[in-house]
């Protein structure tokens, strides 16, 4: 009796397994739309030469937090070394000499990695040229 009932419950524990699975995909599928909006927020203000560093900055914090949500610690610092150097533009005015380009390369790289996981591949290569450019300066 007790083997069948270890039997059900061990089919329980699978069953959940894989719907939290399911969950975890459609989070990073979310993530990824997210942070395709998100990151073209970023990168056009960039592009544009905006002085409204505050909304690229909790543009970047709402990645940071979604990210680790869902389990993608690296995108996650990503997003927060980006938030770091906005939060430091909107301090001083102006984002220092030759980060605009690298943020910018880090918003595509994130969206890249989002999507990335979201379909089960590996991580691209630019996140980590990010991150490194990023830690660097």
């Amino acid at each position: 009796m007790s083997s069948k009932k270890e039997k059900k419950e061990k089919a329980k524990e699978k069953e959940l397994t894989q719907e939290e699975l399911a969950s975890k995909e459609e989070l990073r599928a979310m993530f990824a739309e997210e942070a395709r909006r998100r990151c073209d927020v970023i990168a056009a203000g960039l592009a544009t030469e905006t002085t409204d560093f505050e909304t690229m900055r909790a543009e970047a914090h709402a990645l940071r937090g979604t990210a680790a949500v869902v389990g993608l610690r690296r995108l996650a610092e990503l997003a927060g070394l980006m938030e770091s150097d906005l939060a430091e533009a909107k301090q001083t005015g102006v984002i220092r000499g030759g980060r605009a380009h690298q943020i910018a390369d880090a918003a595509k790289a994130l969206a890249e990695g989002a999507a990335a996981a979201s379909e089960g591949k590996e991580e691209p290569p630019d996140v980590g040229r990010s991150l490194a450019q990023l830690f660097s300066a």
